[in-house]
Order: structure tokens, then C-alpha cells, then sequence
């Protein structure tokens, strides 16, 4: 993986009315601050108003955290978003009575941040927050602390609301399987499949099989009068290049169960679960270059920044994802 780069998880952000104002007298203007709503949410970052973030924990103790608006270039920012994390730091304290080592436990506070671009244009509003260990390398943390703390001021100020949803997009399986092998340096722990007796649903086109070893695993179940059966591998971060569709008997697996409906279940060491006909969260590589060039307001070829550039191609190919709270229920014939 190209350590140059970053990952970054793509929001798509609107605004609607307070439902409950926490304070009076502001009922009557939301109509009208809904309709310059991008301004007051631009309008924490000028005025510092989001300057104190807080995340709360289980016990309800909050912990600030600092927060530092690093660039600006019209409508677009780089934010950036620190984290506070204690960790453990054992100390040598002198020796006990047998002569052995010891050794205190001190906790020590981190604050490891996340790079959070905004692009506030009109009709763009879009949201991408880095894949960083900083927040345990999952972006809806951070995501949902934000939301927490700009709604908190919106709500207050304007009587408006934020949504901020992750874009997701249905991908094919062999794309996304590569994607997180050789772009993200992931690798496979175990692929199951979960398949029907070919006696107990109706047939079709589809269930045309051309590898003999796959015909032996379904007659297999067949004999057994099974209702379905399972095949599970394991595997360990050396196997990569022996998964793709170039493995007919793995490919027509996975044509059979796609064809299908049946499950089929891809864990990565760090992505997780997969499974077939996901709606997947939409990643986009950049390097660190766009942002040191936008801090520095350089220019490319076409007049504007590189980062500008970066989300106009984001914004583009992402048109026709969906918003999270949109994507469609799973319908799994394998479990009918």
C-alpha cells in the first residue's frame, strides 16, 4: 500500500428543521434559516464557534477535544480533528526484595488526529473523513462525534438539524475483492458459502454447474437430503493472488451462489464481513500532496486546486450512490 496516501470515507450532508428547538422563539425563523443553511454551518468554522468538541464516554464523563481549521479556499476546508486516548507507560521503580524489577503503571493522554475535508458548495455538500487510527480506523466515530457537537450549536442558533449519511454503493464482487487485496493491503481470513439442495427449489438456467467439483459438493447434499449446505475456507495473508475469478472453481462458486441468492461471506483482516450484492461505503484514495497544495493555495492546470478537482471527480461518480439510510433490506433466498 502506497504509505503516501490516505483513505477517505465520502458523507453526503444536508440540513432540515429542528424537531424539538432547545430554545424558544426560534420556531418561527426556521423556514427561513433552512434556506441558508450551508451559511450557518459554514459560519461555525469562520467564527470558531465549533472551537470545544466533546465526546462523551459510557460513564457520561466528556473529554474535550482540539480541533484546528487548517486551510479555507471558498467552500472548501481541511479540518482536522484530534482524538484523546490514554494509554498504559510502565516505569521502572527500583527493585523488590528478591532483587527483581519493578514496575509502576502510569497512564499517559494521546491525541492523534484525522484529517476531515469539507466541500460546502452549493448542491455539493459533501464529507470526507480519513481512515485513521486516530478514531480505530472507522470513520463513523468520528462521523457521529461530529454530528453530536455541530448539531448541538445548529440546533441552539439557527433551529436547524444536520444529517450526515455515508454514500454506499452496490459493487461487484471480484472489483471489491481486488480493491481490498492489492489498494488496501488487506488479505482474506475465511470465505464461506452457504447453498440450497438443488432438489428442494425450483431450477433454473442458473443452476447449469461446469465444475466437477462443485457438482460433487451439491450431489453430496443431495444424497444427504440436506436443506443446504456449507463449504468454509480459511486462509492466511499469503493466498491473495490464488482468490480471483481466474479460479474456475471458485468463480463458478460464486456464480452459482449469486445467480442464487444463497450467502456468500468474505472476512478480511480488516475490513470484516463482506457479503455478495453489499451495498460497500465508498473509499477514495488521495495523496498527501492535495492537501499540503490546497494549504498553500497552488493552483494545477485548470485553475483551480487539486483538492478541489479531487471532489469534483468524487462528487461526480458518486451520483448515483445511495444515501446510508437509503440503502434497500436484504432479501436472502438461502434462508427461505
Amino acid at each position: 500500500m502506497d504509505k503516501t496516501k490516505s483513505f477517505f470515507a465520502i458523507y453526503k450532508y444536508d440540513f432540515h428543521k429542528a424537531t424539538s428547538p432547545t430554545i424558544e422563539g426560534y420556531q418561527e425563523d426556521g423556514d427561513k434559516n433552512l434556506k441558508i443553511a450551508q451559511k450557518c454551518f459554514a459560519s461555525l468554522f469562520d467564527k470558531n464557534s465549533i472551537e470545544n468538541l466533546f465526546k462523551v464516554n459510557s460513564k457520561g464523563e466528556a473529554t474535550r477535544l482540539p480541533n484546528d481549521v487548517m486551510a479555507k479556499n471558498g467552500d472548501i476546508l481541511i479540518w482536522r480533528v484530534n482524538n484523546s486516548l490514554m494509554k498504559d507507560w510502565w516505569r521502572k521503580n527500583g527493585k523488590d526484595s528478591q532483587g527483581i524489577d519493578k514496575y509502576d503503571r502510569q497512564e499517559l493522554e494521546s491525541n492523534p488526529y484525522c484529517h476531515v475535508l469539507i466541500d460546502n458548495r452549493p448542491n455539493v455538500c459533501l464529507m470526507a473523513i480519513e481512515k485513521s487510527t486516530a478514531w480505530g480506523s472507522n470513520p463513523d466515530l468520528l462521523r457521529d462525534m461530529v454530528l453530536e457537537n455541530c448539531n448541538h450549536i445548529l440546533t441552539d442558533k439557527f433551529n436547524l438539524e444536520m444529517r450526515i449519511e455515508a454514500r454506499m454503493n452496490p459493487t461487484d464482487i471480484w472489483k471489491f475483492v481486488h480493491e481490498r487485496l492489492y489498494e488496501h493491503d488487506d488479505y482474506i481470513r475465511k470465505i464461506s458459502f452457504v447453498f440450497q439442495n438443488p432438489k428442494k427449489i425450483n431450477k433454473s438456467n442458473s443452476m447449469d454447474i461446469k465444475s466437477s467439483r462443485l457438482k460433487a459438493m451439491l450431489r453430496t447434499v443431495e444424497i444427504s437430503d440436506a436443506l443446504k449446505g456449507l463449504f468454509l475456507m480459511e486462509f492466511d495473508k499469503n493466498t491473495n493472488d490464488k482468490i480471483s475469478e481466474k479460479n474456475r472453481d471458485l468463480a463458478e462458486m460464486v456464480r452459482l451462489c449469486g445467480e442464487n441468492g444463497y450467502d456468500i461471506k468474505i472476512i478480511f483482516k480488516d475490513y470484516k464481513a463482506y457479503r455478495i450484492n453489499d451495498y460497500v461505503r465508498a473509499y477514495y484514495p488521495m495523496t498527501h500532496d492535495y492537501l499540503r497544495k490546497f494549504r498553500t493555495n497552488s493552483l494545477n492546470f485548470d485553475g483551480i486546486t487539486d483538492l478541489e478537482g479531487w471532489f469534483d471527480m468524487v462528487d461526480e461518480q458518486t451520483k448515483k450512490y445511495l444515501n446510508e439510510s437509503e440503502v434497500p433490506k436484504r432479501r436472502n433466498k438461502a434462508h427461505k
